[in-house]
């Protein structure tokens, strides 16, 4: 099948769509020597030659669905994001990342994960601008880092405070100091148990097979408890 030609209205298509990870990273991946070409010069006025937006549009929604697709590791429990989404910030062109709100949010996000800051990473997602085309995508991100985040947790703490785990999850590490009961019953649904005299959280491991690249519905459903904060 014929890939529909290199546009605005079509990268915006595919970036607001519900497309699963694998198949908006294949998809956008398949434009990136038309945007190579688009950003030397070359095209035509139908293909928005030389519109330094749609770049910037197509080269922030690549590196998310890059973040999306890509395995993180266990441990430790810290995660870090495997090379391809650097390698791909180095291939954007330099007038773009250097000058573009949005590819400026998108290495200080992917910095922000590289250097194990989760604090950071939910500020950068939940706070600084996104255009309206990419929040959809952000937000997705956003529940993927989470659900990751947790399942590490899940398998590298024996037992943590509700503060940590709270942190970790990028909810309010304040209410969860005091033993907020509303946090803490977000834990235990997960499988976690909670004991009051110890004022711990004993963690159960969540286990995903390697070539699944989202986890169980039944943590999907957890982590959208936990996105209503």
């Amino acid at each position: 099948m014929e890939l529909p030609s290199f546009t605005k209205e079509q990268i915006t298509k595919v970036i607001v769509s519900n497309a699963p990870p694998s198949q908006l990273f294949e998809i956008l991946s398949q434009y990136e020597s038309d945007a190579c070409l688009m950003s030397a010069g070359s095209g035509s006025p139908e293909t928005g030659a030389g519109d330094p937006e749609m770049l910037c549009l197509y080269y922030s929604g690549f590196f998310f669905a890059h973040l999306l697709t890509k395995q993180m590791s266990k441990f430790p429990i810290i995660l870090q994001v495997i090379p391809e989404a650097r390698a791909l910030t180095q291939r954007i062109p330099v007038t773009l990342k250097h000058h573009d709100p949005s590819l400026q949010n998108c290495l200080n996000l992917l910095r922000a994960i590289w250097q194990n800051e989760h604090g950071q990473v939910y500020r950068i997602l939940r706070g600084l601008p996104w255009p309206d085309t990419l929040k959809h995508l952000v937000k997705r991100y956003e529940s993927f880092f989470q659900d990751q985040t947790l399942i590490a947790v899940s398998t590298s703490y024996e037992a943590i405070r509700p503060a940590v785990a709270a942190g970790y999850l990028g909810l309010d590490t304040q209410a969860a100091e005091k033993d907020n009961q509303t946090i803490i019953q977000k834990f235990t649904d997960c499988g976690w148990t909670w004991n009051p005299e110890t004022r711990l959280l004993y963690p159960s491991p969540i286990t995903v097979p390697p070539t699944n690249s989202q986890p169980p519905s039944g943590i999907r459903e957890t982590m959208a408890m936990l996105g209503n904060r």
